[in-house]
C-alpha cells in the first residue's frame, strides 16, 4: 500500500511541470553517474549538483511565489552548500544550514517573523557558552542544526498525519526523512575523515550523501503551505478586439 502511494506520489511530482521533472532527473542522474563511473570529472559533478539545489530556489519562486519563507530557508541552504562545497569553511557552512532548517521551523510551524531575531541571539548565545565550556565548535553548532532537522521532521511527519491525502505534507515528510538520511551519512563521513571510526567505506558514504540529499530539496521545494501561483497563458489574458 505505502509502495502504491510513493508510485503516485512520483507520478504527481512528474506532472508539476514535465520540464522541471525532467531538470531533476537529468541533473540527479548526471551527477551520479559522474561520481561513480568518472570521480575525476568531481568539479563537473560538483557543479551540477551546485546548480540542482540553485534550482530549487527558481522552482519554489516560480511555483510558490507568495511563499517567502520556503524561498528563503531555501536561499539559506543554498549559501550553506556555496560554503561547504568551495570553501574548506565547515562551521560557518553549517551555521547557515542551521538558520536554514529554523526557517523551515518556523514556516511548518507558523512561528511568527520575529522568531528569528530570537533565535539568532538564542543560537549566539549557546555558542557563547558552549565554547567556553570546551566544547568544539563544529560539534556545538552541528547540535543546534541536527536539533532543528529533527525538529523539522516531527512537524513534517505531525501535518502528514493530519492530512495524509495532501500533496505536500507527504513531500515535507519525504524531504526531511532524506535529509535525516544524508547528515547521517554526512556524520559518518566526518568521522571516517577524522579518523574516530575506518574510513573504507568512505567512498560510498559521500556518494549516499547526494542520493538522499538532492532529492530531499526537490522535494521541500514542493512542501509549501501554499497553494501553487497560477499562471495564466497571455493568449487567455489578451482581450479582444
Amino acid at each position: 500500500m505505502q509502495l502504491k502511494t510513493w508510485l503516485k506520489d512520483l507520478r504527481r511530482l512528474g506532472r508539476v511541470d514535465i520540464s522541471w521533472f525532467l531538470i531533476w532527473v537529468m541533473i540527479y542522474l548526471g551527477f551520479l553517474t559522474l561520481d561513480i563511473f568518472y570521480p575525476e570529472f568531481w568539479v563537473a559533478s560538483s557543479i551540477l549538483k551546485y546548480t540542482g539545489i540553485f534550482l530549487c530556489i527558481i522552482y519554489a519562486h516560480h511555483k510558490y511565489g507568495r511563499d517567502y519563507m520556503l524561498q528563503l530557508a531555501l536561499l539559506f541552504t543554498f549559501l550553506a552548500d556555496t560554503i561547504l562545497v568551495w570553501t574548506p569553511h565547515v562551521i560557518p557552512g553549517v551555521y547557515v544550514f542551521s538558520v536554514a532548517q529554523f526557517l523551515h521551523l518556523m514556516r511548518l510551524t507558523k512561528l511568527p517573523r520575529r522568531a528569528l531575531s530570537i533565535y539568532a541571539a538564542m543560537i549566539s548565545l549557546f555558542f557563547a557558552i558552549t565554547i567556553t565550556l570546551g566544547l568544539t565548535p563544529i560539534y556545538a553548532i552541528a547540535t543546534v542544526y541536527g536539533l532543528e532537522l529533527i525538529c523539522n521532521l516531527v512537524m513534517a511527519i505531525k501535518n502528514y498525519r493530519a492530512n495524509r491525502k495532501d500533496f505536500r505534507a507527504r513531500c515535507a515528510f519525504y524531504g526531511f526523512s532524506a535529509f535525516i538520511c544524508c547528515d547521517i551519512c554526512v556524520a559518518i563521513r566526518f568521522l571516517a575523515i577524522t579518523g574516530t571510526i575506518p574510513g573504507t567505506l568512505t567512498p560510498i558514504i559521500a556518494l549516499l550523501v547526494w542520493v538522499f540529499y538532492y532529492p530531499s530539496q526537490v522535494l521541500i521545494s514542493n512542501s509549501s503551505n501554499y497553494d501553487p501561483v497560477k499562471r495564466q497563458k497571455f493568449a487567455k489574458n489578451k482581450s479582444i478586439g
